[in-house]
């Protein structure tokens, strides 16, 4: 299995100086060589940069924090091919890394050959044999003070683990999930949604006892985003050791704008992504339209990363439509736009893109499913939840219409993500779990390092 040095090299063996116990060696020591810091093993089903997309945000900045305390091996699955010199250089800063490449073709064999399975499509995916052969490498030769496995698809790693404390940080309840989607399709649709309504249908039966199953394994503590998908695992078991560890954003790298804003609104995201596509192809087709038809100077801007073919094509033939392909900066396009329209049907957890939003004072017209995840989050109070393509449409054109509105909105908004939604609530929700977990975590951990904030885009 290749092994990564700091400058994304593969390296064959175990150079002298270079590399041990299959760890890129970085030299991070915090600072505190002459003191034994506890040793964090840290597993992602995705290599935690760049810093596109919730996910990656989230384990970039765990990853971070832990290195400030303690000692912290990465292992990451590389699905998106995305390890390379740079970024693998943006966190050999704070950890030991080691990148396992993901095979995409052999992936897809595994699902072929399991599809009569009682494990949810999503998790045989990325059963990864070579993931499973470091993890079980850095077990028998390291000793770990906690491990952290980051999303469930990383739980089946250590399943037979029992000697060291286990940290699931779930995110959210993946049977949420696939419900809403097989909701979202109909075997009475196109045969194009068939294929679609079965897999999602078939998940969603089996996470039932999937999932509160893989998170009994021995984990001391599972952690949720949002307190809606804690409490739909607690429905299925409510034995298991669940928290809170929402998500966070830097105030200071999204600082709040008041100032004047273009007749434009704006949907951003991951453009590749399934829920993405979702809401941008239902926004083009169904919910702008009746927003131009209100209000005919107002263009949409749909930006973003990866853009799939249907959103080019509804994009170009859609009036007053703008594509903006693989941004990687959105605050000034958020800054340009007078309300965020985010037509959600599909998805669990919480939606990074709001609180970036939120964040940065642009006005959000949301569903009862994009606002669920964002606990605080009122109708009327921080953002207009609707349901239907007209309501959103309508709430839309209110905004439009009544900037002092709009901008009552804006300021709560913001207020609610300094109250509960900043990086440092997120590391002090996260402390407290260690400690709970691993008594005397801390006594051993190096002083928190202060650093100036820096930029996450989504």
């Amino acid at each position: 299995m290749p092994i990564t040095n700091g400058n994304g090299q593969a390296m064959n063996g175990n150079p002298a100086g270079s590399s041990v116990n299959g760890f890129a060696q970085n030299g991070h020591s915090n600072g505190h060589s002459a003191r034994k810091l506890p040793r964090v093993l840290f597993l992602s089903h995705r290599f935690p940069f760049p810093l596109i997309g919730g996910d990656r945000i989230k384990a970039y900045h765990l990853v971070r924090h832990l290195s400030s305390v303690a000692q912290v091996d990465l292992i990451a699955l590389d699905e998106a091919h995305a390890a390379t010199a740079d970024t693998i250089h943006a966190l050999d800063a704070f950890a030991n890394v080691r990148i396992v490449p993901f095979d995409h073709a052999r992936a897809l064999r595994r699902v072929m050959t399991h599809v009569i399975s009682t494990t949810p499509i999503e998790f045989i995916y990325y059963n990864d044999r070579a993931m499973q052969d470091a993890v079980d490498e850095a077990l028998a030769k390291n000793h770990y003070d906690l491990i952290v496995c980051f999303f469930l698809r990383t739980a089946h790693f250590v399943r037979n683990h029992t000697r060291t404390p286990k940290l699931l940080v779930a995110e959210d309840a993946r049977v949420i999930l696939e419900e809403r989607a097989s909701q979202r399709f109909s075997l009475w649709r196109s045969p194009s949604d068939h294929a679609q309504y079965l897999i999602r249908k078939m998940d969603a039966i089996r996470l039932r006892a999937y999932e509160p199953r893989t998170m009994a394994k021995g984990f001391a503590r599972i952690t949720f985003v949002s307190k809606a998908d804690e409490h739909r695992i607690l429905m299925a078991d409510p034995t298991l050791p669940t928290g809170i560890v929402s998500n966070g954003i830097s105030l200071a790298d999204n600082e709040f704008y008041d100032g004047p804003r273009e007749d434009k609104v704006i949907f951003f995201g991951h453009l590749g992504t399934y829920h993405n596509i979702l809401m941008a192809c239902r926004l083009l087709k169904s919910v702008y339209p009746k927003i131009r038809h209100g209000s005919p100077s107002t263009k949409l801007a749909i930006v973003g990363k990866s853009p799939d073919p249907k959103i080019v094509k509804l994009v170009r033939h859609t009036r007053g439509a703008e594509l903006y392909p693989d941004v990687k900066d959105m605050r000034p396009f958020l800054r340009q736009a007078k309300v965020v329209v985010h037509s959600q049907t599909v998805g669990a957890g919480i939606q990074n893109k709001l609180l970036e939003a939120m964040a940065i004072g642009t006005p959000i017209v949301t569903t009862p499913v994009g606002a669920s995840g964002i606990e605080g989050l009122e109708d009327g109070v921080h953002a207009l939840i609707r349901s239907t393509d007209q309501e959103i449409a309508d709430a839309t054109l209110m905004l439009l219409r009544d900037p002092a509105k709009a901008s009552e909105l804006a300021r709560n908004a913001r207020k609610l993500v300094e109250t509960r939604y900043t990086w440092d609530h997120m590391f002090r929700a996260l402390d407290e779990t260690i400690r709970e977990i691993v008594p005397g975590f801390f006594e051993r951990a190096a002083p928190p390092v202060k650093r100036a904030p820096e930029f996450v885009s989504v």
